[in-house]
């Protein structure tokens, strides 16, 4: 099943071309191996950046980038579904590429790659439907967006527990954070983004980009 995901993984990705998705090269298969060789991004990951601060001009930006990845993956069915600041690395010219799309599938697919009614991806960033194991559609990866934006204002994340069910009943049920008085021009967005029910967000990450 692991293997069937890795080849899975490379498929999808070699079938798109986009400045914010990491660019991959070749596959490599032996008996008992298999490699991915991909684009090498030297600047780090989001996460070491968001820990050093970010201001909230780059902050916006990174979100339009990373909207961008979405909405290119989503027009051609994906989802990626463990949208997290260490899976987006930051090239050396400051911009984002997406990678790790080992818990992506296609909207469409079959349930049997990834089991019936498992839960996959960090709970930090789960979008509550996900975190009960619910359907999914790109709804679900606007709100893991939804929850970086506002960990680049703030350098907090916006739900935090002792152990992951504590924090995924959080993202269902605890008030969306108010952002801090000077950056509450963002906060329209930040509630639109980390709204608990999918029908009341943003539906997809091009309606993300039209409000940036």
């Amino acid at each position: 099943g692991a293997f069937d995901r890795f080849l899975q993984e490379y498929e999808m990705v070699t079938e798109i071309n986009h400045p914010n998705i990491v660019e991959i090269y070749d596959l490599g298969v032996s008996d008992d191996h298999a490699h991915i060789a991909m684009e090498y991004v030297s600047g780090g990951d989001l996460k070491q950046r968001i820990s050093q601060g970010i201001r909230p001009q780059e902050a916006v930006e990174y979100t339009r980038q990373i909207a961008r990845a979405l909405a290119e993956l989503h027009k051609i069915g994906i989802l990626h579904r463990d949208l997290k600041p260490g899976n987006i690395m930051v090239r050396d010219d400051d911009t984002l590429a997406l990678i790790d799309f080992g818990l992506a599938k296609r909207m469409r697919l079959e349930q049997e790659i990834t089991g019936n009614g498992e839960i996959f991806g960090t709970p930090y960033y789960m979008s509550p439907e996900q975190g009960h194991a619910e359907e999914v559609d790109e709804r679900s990866d606007v709100y893991s967006l939804g929850v970086i934006f506002y960990e680049m204002l703030t350098g907090q994340k916006p739900f935090v527990g002792t152990d992951a069910m504590g924090i995924i009943i959080k993202h269902t049920k605890a008030p969306v954070p108010a952002l801090p008085n000077h950056l509450s021009i963002y906060q329209s967005l930040n509630s639109l983004l980390l709204a608990k029910r999918p029908a009341d967000r943003l539906q997809t990450a091009k309606e993300v980009l039209e409000w940036l």
